[in-house]
């Protein structure tokens, strides 16, 4: 059936026509033929039809129009009853629950969805789960009655990002992977000219893939079972910045390494990567080689891919007085400024290799080409028993993780010497 507004536009146009037949009639003088007449009341059914029709459409227009105007509520609803379901989460309290059998309530239902989500990627949970929802936005902070309510579980996330330069140089971050990625990586194609009537080349279609699989991060801490029975959220928020910070750190270890750490247990270090340029360093000048040798790396970028994406160096911190005494032009300016190194941001982490009062390692190059693939949640298993003698319980918290890169040629490895 046609709208309301084409109905009341078929019923327009009836009408100017019955008015056009009475008009002529009243003109000439005289009454309809038979003929004008069955066509005048043909229109007229028709018009006290469309009448009722028009009314039917309306109708249910405005209904539509209602349940439009009503999904959004509902849906804000659902959203709100999220949120207030994270507000409501406390760690200690699922621990606590989890360890004594008499886990509830709101850490029971989301203990079950870490449960579920590790099932469907082909992992079990031993512990108590922590689905990756929660751990894939920031602490939602609400103002109610002058009492702000932080989401404490989400700290772990946070603070191990926060923490990592991974996280500050511009890497694509893949949240909530369930089981082995492969991702398809465009290569180069081929082009070619031609005469006016040559026939093209075939260009080929290049793809290359880059595979993440989860690799195993995980550290332990002993809480006091005093500190679990108080359930005190400052402690607990204390606790959990620390192990994302440390974990942090360790992935910027194995990240930024010369070469990988672990190999076949942790992701490999990307200057490990087949295809990582290198160049050789300049002996040593104080507050002149390293800056030489950054500019090098620039350079042996701009050969190999050009200097374009998320441009970046990371550098162990011993590179950094010789970096910031270091002159473009003599008694001018220094090729630092802030914590730009010829207009490039620059990071530290110890996580670059150092050879103590020898060397130090730095990477420059496009970690738009980095991928770090987080898989599902937190595992974290409750350990009762070990430090049961010193009132404590014992958690070990697990989370999978991998890294790769998908040009090789986009990053830049050097040794620059300090001594």
């Amino acid at each position: 059936m046609e709208n309301s507004v084409e109905l009341r536009q078929e019923r327009a146009g009836l009408i100017q026509e019955a008015n056009v037949m009475l008009e002529a009639c009243k003109t000439e003088a005289r009454d309809f033929t038979e003929d004008e007449q069955s066509s005048y009341d043909e229109k007229m059914n028709l018009i006290d039809k469309l009448k009722k029709d028009i009314e039917t459409v309306e109708r249910q227009e405005s209904l539509n129009a209602e349940i439009a105007t009503k999904t959004p509520k509902v849906e804000i609803m659902e959203n709100k009853d999220k949120s207030s379901e994270v507000r409501g989460y406390s760690l200690f309290k699922a621990l606590s629950g989890f360890m004594n059998n008499t886990l509830d309530g709101v850490e029971k239902e989301l203990h079950d969805e870490a449960v579920a989500e590790a099932r469907a990627a082909g992992r079990t949970i031993n512990g108590l789960g922590i689905p990756s929802r929660l751990l894939e936005q920031r602490a939602d902070v609400t103002q109610t009655a002058s009492a702000i309510a932080p989401t404490a579980v989400l700290g772990y996330q946070e603070a191990l990002r926060e923490a990592s330069v991974f996280n500050q140089v511009g890497a694509n971050i893949l949240t909530g992977l369930s089981a082995d990625t492969r991702l398809p990586i465009t290569g180069k194609q081929t082009v070619g000219w031609g005469t006016e009537i040559e026939a093209a080349g075939d260009g080929g279609v290049v793809f290359g893939k880059l595979d993440l699989t989860p690799m195993r991060l995980c550290s332990y801490v002993d809480i006091s079972k005093q500190l679990l029975l108080q359930n005190g959220i400052g402690a607990q928020n204390a606790i959990i910045a620390d192990l994302g910070r440390a974990a942090g750190n360790k992935i910027d270890a194995a990240m930024f390494a010369a070469a990988d750490v672990d190999a076949g247990v942790a992701p490999g270090a990307i200057a490990g990567t087949s295809g990582v340029g290198t160049i050789t360093e300049a002996s040593y000048s104080a507050n002149a080689s390293i800056m030489s040798d950054f500019v090098a790396a620039e350079s042996e970028l701009a050969v190999n891919e050009g200097l374009a994406g998320n441009l970046a160096y990371v550098a162990n911190p011993v590179l950094m007085k010789d970096l910031k005494q270091s002159a473009q032009v003599a008694a001018v300016s220094t090729g630092m400024q802030g914590n730009l190194v010829n207009g490039y941001p620059t990071y530290y982490t110890n996580g670059c290799t150092k050879s103590a009062g020898v060397s130090g390692d730095f990477l420059f190059g496009d970690f738009s080409k980095l991928f770090i693939g987080m898989f599902g949640g937190l595992d974290i298993m409750v350990d009762p028993y070990s430090q049961a003698i010193n009132g404590e319980v014992r958690l070990i918290v697990n989370q999978y993780i991998d890294w790769g890169v998908s040009q090789p040629g986009a990053f830049v490895r050097s040794t620059s010497l300090t001594a």
